[in-house]
């Protein structure tokens, strides 16, 4: 039956392709994206040469929508996979496929779906390309409105597994409710009030000698959102039972999690609080599941999310088996104009161990990260733009990147300026110093990109560690962009470390040589 369906969507979106504007008045729309490294031999940074010396990854999605109805299909192609890839093969496939009906009140999709309740720290599926995470589910995903103040979302199905799919099931109901709109008005509310409900539940067959060993692990949650004119706040509380697998050593005790976020914008400055406790929260789609490889729930670091060379050097890694913090962010613009502005962010970010694993608002004597960081942004004149930042980080290496090290305490400061010599051309730099007597001692970086809008930019880059290693990791690039498509060449030394995107991370090894990206999009 999956044959047949990736046949019939196949012959579809082809006949499609060949006669867009004349086959049923549909519209057909996609993207293509392909991320591909030559290694070389670099025994300075101890880069380990595969034994395919090109990797690529490639990515075609197609989408064909007429009236109601939407049809696509993405086709994967890993030659091999890139060096550090969570998964390593040498295969290309259709990796998804699916068909959506959407009415008023009600949508049903079959086939490979994404889907979030909440937050998604109970569930959410979802795509992220470059730290190598896809857990689709193959199967049914209803969508139904009854009444304007009810949401319901139902899921079924097997979650996917690299080119396979799970030996276990998925299956989930999410029930929202609206209160905001229990009362119509011509102006909509200045507050908004509303609670959500989760239930999933995923069953994988035991067959050891174990009677008292669960073969369905079930979670439930409850949410609540208030959302003002100025301030807004957000609970959500998720219970999961017994669910003993590889990664919590077949820990028999239940998890729970518990998230606030709140937040407060007035006039010129802005408020943002995020609170966590986690215990026992990795949620999988098989017991014997590694890695990022088939998460049921969605857990990234709440920390701010950093842009540069040594602010990437030490990130956190969320500790799913127990962990509670948060962090605070305050904005101020002190300009009430535009064209001379001044903006200040405060952020404080703050994880530790549990003191009590049965409680997810103790606070441990184990502290895993620790970021305080300033930054202020000033727009001087039409031409100048600056940013000038400083950030004292606590990292726990043993704790975040397992094994046995000191943990890192490390002051960064930075700057970064851009000067707008033209109406299309500007020139960018950063400076940038890592202090630590820890690990690999201190960093020093710096960056130049030259940009020629809309379609051209060309920089270089050199992260320098001194001290210790005496190692530089330089970057020589660019990039092309035109109507949709954009084509980047570089060439230089990567550093070891953990590469996150949106607070998910995964190791990536030192390699040297080109690195080619290209991404189109049509619609």
């Amino acid at each position: 039956m999956k044959k047949i369906f990736g046949a019939i969507a196949l012959i579809s979106l082809v006949n499609v392709c060949y006669s867009q504007d004349n086959i049923l008045n549909g519209h057909l729309s996609g993207s293509f994206e392909s991320y591909t490294q030559l290694y070389q031999k670099d025994t300075k940074i101890n880069a380990i040469l595969p034994q395919d010396r090109i990797g690529s990854n490639n990515y075609l999605k197609l989408d064909y929508n007429y009236k109601q109805f939407t049809v696509g299909v993405q086709f994967e192609s890993y030659l091999p996979t890139v060096a550090g890839y969570p998964f390593q093969i040498n295969e290309s496939k259709i990796a998804n496929k699916y068909f959506k009906y959407t009415a008023k009140k009600f949508s049903v999709q079959v086939g490979d779906f994404y889907e979030q309740f909440g937050s998604g720290l109970i569930y959410r599926s979802w795509e992220n390309r470059q730290i190598g995470i896809n857990n689709a589910l193959e199967g049914v995903n209803v969508h139904v409105q009854p009444i304007d103040f009810i949401k319901i979302k139902a899921v079924y199905g097997r979650q996917r597994n690299i080119f396979e799919y799970s030996n276990s099931v998925v299956r989930g109901a999410d029930l929202e409710l609206d209160f905001s709109q229990l009362k119509k008005s011509e102006r909509p509310p200045t507050t908004k009030f509303s609670m959500g409900f989760s239930y999933v539940g995923r069953y994988q067959q035991y067959t050891g000698p174990d009677p008292n060993f669960p073969p369905t692990a079930e979670a439930t949650a409850v949410r609540m959102d208030i959302q003002g004119q100025t301030a807004s706040v957000s609970l959500e509380y998720v219970h999961k039972l017994k669910d003993p697998h590889v990664q919590n050593n077949f820990d028999m005790s239940t998890g729970k999690a518990f998230l606030l976020n709140a937040s407060y914008a007035k006039n010129r400055m802005g408020i943002n609080l995020n609170f966590r406790g986690l215990e026992n929260m990795d949620y999988r789609g098989e017991r014997d599941a590694i890695g990022s490889n088939m998460l049921v729930n969605y857990i990234p670091a709440l920390t701010r999310q950093h842009d540069y060379l040594t602010t990437n050097i030490y990130l956190y890694n969320p500790q799913v088996a127990g962990e509670v913090g948060g962090q605070f962010e305050l904005f101020y613009n002190f300009s009430k104009t535009a064209a001379k502005s001044s903006k200040l962010a405060l952020n404080f970010s703050h994880y530790r161990s549990l003191d009590d694993k049965d409680k997810v608002f103790s606070f441990g004597d184990e502290k895993y990260f620790q970021d305080l960081n300033i930054e202020w942004k000033k727009k001087w004149n039409s031409k100048w733009n600056t940013v000038l930042a400083f950030h004292n980080v606590f990292h726990n290496k043993s704790v975040i990147e397992g094994g046995v090290y000191d943990d890192v305490k490390a002051n960064i400061i930075l700057l970064n300026a851009t000067y707008k010599y033209a109406k299309t051309k500007s020139f960018r730099f950063e400076l940038q110093h890592l202090s630590t007597e820890q690990d690999f001692g201190n960093w020093a970086a710096a960056v130049a990109e030259f940009s020629f809008a809309p379609k051209w930019i060309f920089y270089v880059s050199d992260l320098y560690n001194y001290g210790k290693s005496d190692l530089n990791y330089p970057v020589i690039g660019g990039s092309y962009s035109k109507s949709g498509t954009r084509f980047g060449l570089s060439y230089g030394r990567q550093r070891a470390g953990l590469f996150c995107v949106g607070g998910v991370c995964r190791f990536v090894p030192a390699a040297s040589g080109f690195t080619a990206t290209l991404t189109t999009t049509f619609n």
